[in-house]
């Protein structure tokens, strides 16, 4: 099959577009020159649209408007027409003439304000014949042999979304699409399903033997079968539910670790807020210790030790003269308080009366009170200096080798450090509070739970594929024993023979289809593994014997897409290949797949050289040429930009095409509509005119552009 033409009426951007496809085997491919915002996707799904039908629609046909955006009518008649070639074999198998069909879905939307609603669309397919469209039935059936559901993504590859044969979510979601891809476009589908229809055929044999002539224990044995086949179709159906069910637990486990990666990578939410507040009460203690030490440090300017440093000097100048006056006796001066204590007494020190009552003692009391008299003016001095020797004792101890000083430098050292710790952490709490505030509001704890469900969900439904697989094992086993002892018995007297050689023939045919898909899987698997490693390694420029990373990429029998580095080291495409990698990587298995099948179809690619430039870029679009039996490529300028020789050697069409809502920023000139839809002209990939020229082309050479006539065709 090959695309020829293509009609967009009312399809979203799309209001009135015809695109022309190359046919040319020797220059098969179409460049469609569209920058972002100009309707590369949406071509896209609009041709899938027209061939696989709602079912092709992103997010599903309910949720997905057709209509333009804009759209004034209280109805709008969405219609895609698609002509293409196709070539019919015959029951003999051999191919007869190509001929031509046009496939043409239509649908209607009933438009008001924001709101729409559109019922089932409606295809019809047409021979195209010199007789003229002659309609033929069962459109959509004709139109799923041409092109396989399965293969959609093979044969409309967007440039990001083509990644899901190496990239995804789980790695058995991986396989399946390869292996399906592999299995239609190979045919081994149909062996599959033939050997089901021998099956099948064999259990309605199996059935009869229960109703002829056969003996009992042939009846009994063909009875158990029949029971054993039940239970094995319901085990085979639990099998492939729980292992979709397993393959979905995988998957969502995948992404919600991505999910978690992906916020841990700016932090942990919950993590980030128990450090802010565990910085904030350090710095609250900080804060406190620091304002005891402020305290501390007042109370060190009023310390003994600093006085008795400042003035110790002269307290050892009074030091050395009070000990003078103690040796003397002079200190501690305690006459006056003696001779008082004596009066009080009544007895003199030595032993006489001081009484008023004696005569004697009154001359003595008297005597003793004049000497008290007498001296207090001296005494006073004294007593200032014996309380001055006592008092100041303390002071004139020695001073420790650190002194005032050295309390003071470890304060000093207690404070800075302190006021440090305070800086750290006052930044410390800036900083978690810009990474909690860049940190999107999701709930990393909540995911992790999920994750745990679905990881919990994942190993109960791969015991339950356990047990459901050891079960099958069993029962497929006891249909052996069952069949053996049937067709023993079958033998016996002659009874039953006729059906005994059914049986046979079914199981020796049966035999032959699995033998047949065995051997398919495994030589055509190789095939599609050895082509796509060489498009793969000529597109990356990687050679092993010169020590490349990259050595060789291969599709292994469990269906892995895998890469292999140094020392036959094993890489994950997805993990450790970079973006223009990755891409080469699919559109190598693509170009492969389609190859090897030897089935013709178009490969249409939306932005397939995103992330690529220099050798991977043109090696890409060379081997994609190459190996296509017809290429369509969506690519923006600076896509183009490396690739011009290539273009001239391989393009057959190139057709650009304008959004006029990009006027004034990007386009030179006025468009004629203002309308949301998208122009066509039949410039090429280095020619622009007064529909298609941007402000980016100005500021290039001069470059030539086509006539007015030309662009007065390319509005029509």
């Amino acid at each position: 099959m090959k695309l020829v033409r293509a009609h967009f009426e009312n399809f979203r951007l799309l209001r009135n577009l015809d695109l022309s496809f190359s046919t040319d085997p020797k220059r098969n491919l179409t460049v469609i020159r569209a920058e972002n915002e100009t309707g590369k996707t949406t071509i896209l799904t609009a041709l899938q649209w027209a061939l696989y039908g709602d079912d092709a629609l992103p997010g599903g046909a309910p949720k997905f408007r057709l209509s333009p955006i804009d759209w004034r009518e209280p109805t709008a008649r969405i219609t895609v027409e698609v002509d293409f070639e196709a070539t019919s074999t015959t029951r003999n198998g051999a191919r007869t003439e190509r001929r031509k069909f046009r496939a043409v879905r239509t649908a209607t939307e009933t438009v008001s304000g924001n709101t729409w609603q559109r019922g089932a669309s409606t295809a019809k397919l047409f021979d195209l014949t010199d007789r003229g469209a002659l309609p033929l039935e069962y459109a959509d059936n004709r139109l799923r042999s041409e092109l396989p559901p399965e293969l959609r993504e093979v044969f409309f590859t967007d440039g990001d979304r083509a990644l899901s044969f190496i990239e995804a979510d789980s790695t058995n979601i991986k396989r399946q699409r390869v292996e399906n891809a592999i299995k239609s476009l190979l045919g081994l589908s149909v062996v599959e399903d033939a050997a089901k229809h021998v099956r099948q055929a064999t259990m309605d044999i199996n059935r009869k033997v229960r109703e002829s002539d056969a003996s009992a224990k042939a009846r009994d044995a063909s009875e158990r079968i029949d029971v054993i086949d039940t239970e094995i179709t319901t085990l085979e159906t639990q099998l492939k539910t729980v292992q979709a069910a397993r393959a979905l637990c995988e998957e969502q486990y995948e992404r919600l670790s991505k999910k978690i990666e992906e916020a841990l990578a700016k932090g942990d939410r919950t993590d980030l807020v128990n450090r802010l507040n565990k910085v904030k009460a350090q710095r609250k203690r900080d804060d406190a210790l620091a304002l005891g030490l402020a305290k501390e440090h007042g109370e060190l300017l009023k310390s003994k030790t600093l006085a008795r440093q400042l003035l110790s000097g002269h307290i050892e100048r009074a030091s050395m003269l009070l000990e003078k006056l103690r040796a003397t006796g002079q200190i501690p001066n305690q006459t006056v308080p003696v001779l008082a204590d004596r009066l009080g007494q009544g007895t003199c020190i030595c032993g006489e009366s001081l009484t008023a009552d004696d005569p004697d003692g009154l001359r003595r009391r008297t005597h003793i009170q004049h000497l008290i008299d007498a001296s207090q003016t001296v005494d006073e001095t004294q007593r200032m200096i014996t309380d001055l020797y006592f008092g100041g004792r303390e002071l004139m101890q020695p001073i420790e080798v650190r002194g005032w000083t050295g309390e003071y430098a470890d304060l000093m050292d207690k404070r800075q450090k302190i006021a440090k710790n305070l800086e750290d952490a006052g930044a410390e709490e800036a900083h978690i509070d810009v990474k909690i505030a860049e940190i999107p509001d999701i709930d990393i704890q909540n995911l992790k739970e999920q994750r745990k469900v679905a990881k919990r969900k994942g190993e109960d439904y791969q015991d339950v594929e356990s047990r459901t697989s050891f079960k099958l094992e069993i029962a497929k086993r006891d249909k052996k024993q069952a069949e053996e002892e049937r067709d023993r018995h079958l033998k016996e007297k002659g009874k039953g023979a006729k059906l005994a050689g059914e049986l046979t023939v079914g199981s020796d045919v049966l035999r032959v289809f699995e033998h047949t898909l065995e051997r398919l899987k495994k030589e055509e698997l190789a095939r599609v593994s050895e082509l796509m490693n060489e498009v793969f390694l000529d597109m990356i420029g990687s050679d092993g014997d010169q020590g490349a990373i990259i050595r060789k990429a291969v599709i292994s029998p469990e269906f892995d897409i895998v890469v292999y580095g140094p020392d036959n080291r094993l890489l994950s495409p997805d993990r450790d290949l970079n973006g223009a990698s990755r891409r080469a990587l699919t559109l190598a298995f693509i170009l492969a797949l389609t190859r090897v099948s030897e089935v013709e179809a178009p490969n249409i690619i939306d932005t397939p050289l995103g992330m690529m430039s220099g050798y991977v870029k043109s090696s890409v679009v060379e081997s994609a040429a190459k190996h296509s039996a017809q290429l369509v490529l969506f690519l923006t300028r600076s896509e183009i930009a490396g690739t011009e020789r290539l273009l001239d050697r391989y393009a057959g069409k190139v057709i650009t095409l304008t959004n006029p809502a990009h006027y004034p920023k990007m386009l030179v000139n006025e468009p004629p509509v203002r309308s949301l839809q998208v122009l066509r002209c039949d410039c090429s990939y280095n020619t622009t005119c007064k529909v298609c020229e941007r402000r980016m082309d100005v500021a290039e050479p001069t470059k030539p552009s086509t006539t007015e006539p030309e662009f007065l065709e390319a509005l029509r």
